[in-house]
């Protein structure tokens, strides 16, 4: 390594690369090449340490002190303790080492990073007759080592901690944010912020005008240097550290930044200056979520009533071209896999949209909402009408969650449910649309452009903030439809069936926690459920136990193979003042925290039990163990990896389980036996020559919210003969 000139690798957000360069370039560094993943440069240290200082799009600056053999551990010690690290770390410096990459021998990155930290103390120590402390909390030099194939790169992070973790942010940020600010800085330097600031153009983010985007533009527009209130720095350890040259650097920036705030302070805003209208959509990771659909709605309506010449950019919000009508003028690709997003910049404002006018559900003049369709007005109305009708109903009957909509409209194929909130959420309002898989017929464009516009009318229609309206899209799967989340975020919430609080996650799992349709259904099961001992077979989140706990049920066992939803089930006990136990397995028990057996409300022993359903009922029967009432709602088809390579099918597998669900019940015992399979057809005759009797009762377990669409389940009463 030459004492004069260094090499150095800054990272950013892949797809920034060029980005990064011309940044570098425009700090003064030269020898700047763009790699996968950053930029490599030449330069002397202050070079490094202003890059540091100045840049907007690394996330780290590392100085690069060499590069061995690793084709095995041996290799990699011996090519590690060759390099001078006393060059490098400073005197009292504490180290840590951090490693990335693995190849055929080395496959193990705790490894690695252990064989190249006893490399540099060994050096070190034979060096300078000590070794250096080792701190991996917070080390004064942390070195990193990087695998690739049979070589290694070792280098010295100048940078700490990431420099995406802005002062700005305080230590209360999230995890996300440091990657926020990657990609709000991104779209910055993509759209040429500075020029725009430093010529009188103004900045808006529609959707959060205290975003880490409006902070970011702000320190851009005020020539603050990003890390100019960084307290710690990484390259306080290393031995070449110019601490005159950093002190003038610090200098400069704040000379830079009081020259600035000074200019803006006297300039004056000229009317109808243009505007930099720009949003980062991190919280809206799918376009077809109703948050994002109204985030989306708002930075088109800003747009359009910008004043001319202005610009507009935004970070992951998919579809934004359709809603300018034309393509943008740049657009780049960053991150990998999930991460990943794409900026658009345009130069025109976007065309003019169909507006509908939908009934202020709180009174007053219409509200008027931007739709890809004009003939939504008729989803728009048919909701209003169905909605009226429904909470009518619901107050009258004291249901708190309902179907408002199936469907009505064919062309808008969504199902559409309210939850009134209960506990901590009681007063809010929550809906949860999910779409249905179109027909091969319709346009995938068109049915995408429609599941949008029920996004933005519903929280509309309905008067609910759009965050809490909650979507999903409906994929065609063996067995039926499965759901696929279309918003990946989580929301934990509670609602109420029967004066029962029941939790529901509204966003993280393909269902929401309770099953609307089986309402009525499990309204019998608690009616049943008096004095007698239950049974609830692939038991999802408990509801129906919590029924019959509540209707007077001497003991209940619940039985899933989902620990998810077991503990999901506990939790709903716990909330409705029921004690639990666990047990794994058939013959043992374990106690909970849900405190003694006997429950609180009644007596009743509640027993939670993981087991594949199955075998546990094969289990049951050598046990000879008996229920007066039994609650069976298999799933219509399952391929856990949890039941090895067998699969099931309830169209196939009903009469199996029916016969021996059968022989679980004491004399005048009965089961009921819901599935969600349309087309299922039992086997009656089979089932009745096995001396199991079963009576169709679907016809009183359809709910009133589902009666224009009674194929949605099926129900038996089932009976030994």
């Amino acid at each position: 390594m030459n004492e004069a000139v260094y090499e150095f690798f800054a990272t950013c957000l892949p797809g920034a690369e060029k980005l990064l360069a011309d940044e570098l370039h425009g700090l003064g560094v030269r020898k700047v090449r763009p790699l996968s993943g950053g930029a490599s440069f030449f330069g002397a240290p202050e070079d490094a340490l202003r890059a540091c200082l100045w840049s907007r799009l690394a996330g780290r600056v590392n100085l690069t002190v060499g590069r061995v053999a690793a084709r095995d551990a041996d290799a990699l010690y011996a090519g590690v303790r060759e390099l001078p690290w006393e060059a490098v770390i400073a005197e009292e410096a504490s180290i840590a080492v951090r490693a990335s990459g693995t190849n055929a021998e080395l496959r193990n990155t705790q490894f690695v990073a252990l064989k190249v930290k006893d490399a540099i103390c060994d050096r070190l120590a034979e060096v300078r007759g000590a070794r250096p402390d080792v701190n991996p909390q917070q080390p004064d030099a942390l070195l990193e080592v990087r695998l690739r194939e049979e070589k290694a790169t070792l280098s010295l992070d100048l940078s700490g901690r990431s420099l995406t973790r802005r002062a700005y942010l305080g230590d209360e940020a999230g995890e996300e944010a440091p990657s926020v600010v990657s990609q709000a800085a991104t779209l910055l330097a993509a759209v040429g912020a500075a020029e725009l600031f430093a010529e009188g153009m103004t900045f808006l983010d529609p959707v959060d005008d205290d975003s880490i985007l409006a902070r970011e533009a702000a320190e851009v527009r005020e020539d603050r240097a990003p890390g100019l209130l960084r307290e710690r720095w990484g390259f306080t350890g290393w031995t070449a550290f110019p601490e005159k040259a950093w002190g003038d650097l610090l200098d400069e920036a704040d000379e830079r930044c009081e020259a600035r705030m000074a200019l803006l302070a006297t300039a004056q805003v000229r009317p109808g200056a243009p505007r930099l209208v720009a949003s980062v959509a991190s919280a809206f990771r799918a376009d077809d979520d109703a948050e994002a659909v109204a985030a989306r709605a708002a930075c088109v309506a800003a747009s359009r009533e910008a004043p001319a010449g202005s610009r507009f950019a935004f970070a992951g919000f998919e579809g934004m071209a359709a809603k300018f009508k034309e393509e943008p003028a740049a657009r780049l690709k960053l991150g990998r896999g999930r991460s990943e997003t794409t900026i658009e910049v345009f130069d025109e404002p976007p065309r003019r949209p169909a507006v509908i006018a939908v009934a202020n559900p709180a009174g007053g003049a219409d509200i008027p909402v931007e739709v890809n369709d004009p003939a939504a007005v008729q989803f728009a109305s048919r909701l209003r009408k169905v909605a009226r009708e429904r909470r009518k109903w619901a107050a009258r009957e004291g249901v708190a969650c309902y179907r408002l909509y199936d469907a009505d409209v064919p062309e808008y194929a969504c199902a559409i449910d309210l939850y009134e909130g209960a506990a901590e959420a009681e007063g809010e309002l929550y809906a949860h649309v999910a779409e249905y898989a179109p027909p091969k017929s319709v346009d995938p464009e068109q049915a995408r452009a429609r599941f949008e516009d029920v996004l933005a009318l519903v929280p509309v229609v309905l008067g609910i903030p759009p965050e809490h309206v909650f979507s999903k899209s409906r994929l065609r799967a063996k067995g039926g439809g499965q759901y696929r989340d279309a918003g990946g975020r989580r929301f934990v919430t509670h609602t109420s069936e029967d004066g029962l609080i029941c939790e529901i996650d509204l966003g993280g799992y393909l269902d929401t926690g309770i099953f609307l349709d089986h309402r009525v259904t499990r309204e019998m099961v608690g009616k049943m459920a008096a004095g007698k001992r239950f049974l609830n077979l692939f038991a999802y989140t408990g509801v129906a136990t919590l029924h019959a706990a509540a209707g007077g049920a001497k003991e209940t066992t619940t039985v899933d193979l989902s620990q998810t939803y077991l503990d999901w089930a506990a939790r709903n006990l716990t909330s409705n003042g029921f004690a639990f136990e666990v047990a794994d397995k058939p013959n043992r028990r374990d106690r909970t925290d849900g405190g003694s057996s006997r429950d609180r409300r009644g007596g009743a022993a509640n027993k939670l039990v993981r087991a594949d359903v199955t075998r546990w009922i094969a289990e049951a029967r050598r046990r000879r163990d008996c229920y007066d009432l039994i609650f069976v709602d298999p799933p219509t088809f399952s391929n856990s990896k949890a039941m090895g390579r067998r699969t099931w099918d309830v169209q196939r597998d009903h009469v199996e389980l029916l016969i021996s669900v059968s022989r679980l019940l004491a004399d005048g015992g009965v089961a009921v036996f819901s599935c969600n399979l349309r087309t299922f057809k039992p086997a009656i005759e089979e089932l009745g020559r096995c001396g199991v009797e079963l009576e169709d009762i679907t016809a009183r377990t359809i709910p009133h919210d589902f009666e224009r669409n009674p194929r949605i389940h099926k129900c038996y009463l089932v009976r030994r003969k």
